[in-house]
């Protein structure tokens, strides 16, 4: 995908009054630092699973030694924990009906090192639970499909998903796209173009939408899955469609 998907945009969601609740009373947002200003041994987390467990959301993950953990939505409200001597850490998010979008950081006094990852729980947990990340393939937590996302900025489209085996055969409006391995048995393909295509990973096919009209990050129903997209930019931006599991 073209570098120029470089940002994520800022847009609000509405957290439930639960996890409202959990920030600390009279606590500001800490400042956002650049990358420079940051110390090297702060060490951004990582979210590694997240899923829907009762009420609750519980994300788990790694960060550096005894950091202070925390999940953040655009209006400010938050929760936070300590990570343990490895690095661990297990939050538990309150869930909800509607759409959630969490910043993970780690608090450095009244600074924060966020990760360069969005946390998106559409439906509260009950629909896909995704991570997003500048530049790369979204990671989908939701458990495993043939497909798990295809990222598009409407010049190009990536592709992705997880194999337990070898990798699959992709096939982009009939045109076989070479497959790139990665950790976790996590595979993508790239192709130009962005607009609606059809999509053979191993003989099973998918109806890509194409871009959204919307650019709000707000999820939609698009065919067969989810959609969501976002500027990118002054005149960019970037749609991811997930379809839905068991398709």
């Amino acid at each position: 995908m073209k570098r120029r998907i470089i940002a994520m945009a800022a847009v609000s969601v509405t957290m439930v009054a639960a996890l409202s609740a959990c920030s600390r009373d009279g606590e500001g947002a800490p400042r956002a630092v650049d990358a420079e200003a940051t110390s090297p041994w702060v060490q951004p987390p990582h979210v590694q699973t997240a899923r829907r467990d009762g009420a609750m959301i519980l994300v788990q993950g790694r960060a550096g030694p005894d950091a202070r953990v925390v999940l953040r939505g655009a209006d400010g409200a938050a929760v936070a924990v300590g990570a343990d001597a490895t690095g661990r850490f297990e939050l538990r998010v309150p869930a909800a009906p509607g759409d959630i979008r969490l910043t993970p950081e780690v608090q450095v006094g009244e600074d924060a090192a966020p990760s360069p990852e969005t946390l998106v729980l559409i439906r509260g947990g009950a629909g896909p639970i995704v991570l997003v990340a500048a530049g790369e393939p979204t990671v989908r937590l939701d458990g495993q499909g043939a497909l798990d996302a295809v990222d598009s900025d409407g010049s190009a489209v990536i592709v992705s998903g997880r194999s337990n085996g070898a990798p699959p055969v992709v096939l982009i409006d009939g045109e076989r796209a070479e497959v790139m391995r990665g950790p976790g048995g996590r595979w993508r393909a790239r192709a130009p173009g962005g607009g609606a295509a059809t999509i053979d990973i191993d003989g099973t096919r998918f109806a890509f939408p194409g871009l959204g009209a919307q650019s709000d990050f707000t999820p939609v129903r698009a065919g067969e899955g989810w959609r969501l997209t976002w500027p990118t930019g002054p005149s960019g931006r970037q749609t991811v469609w997930l379809p839905d599991r068991g398709a």
